[in-house]
């Protein structure tokens, strides 16, 4: 128990850091995304 306890803690931080990235990864598509499709919008 103690040991599959430490393997889990260990784990956490990884997650967490490829949550982070993921969502920035998100963040920055949509970010383009709304600028790709603002221009579109602006020229027609």
């Amino acid at each position: 128990m103690y040991l599959s306890e430490i393997k889990f803690f260990n784990k956490l931080p990884k997650l967490k850091i490829s949550y982070i990235k993921a969502g920035i990864l998100v963040s920055l598509i949509v970010y383009w995304g709304v600028i790709l499709v603002g221009t579109f919008v602006a020229f027609n």
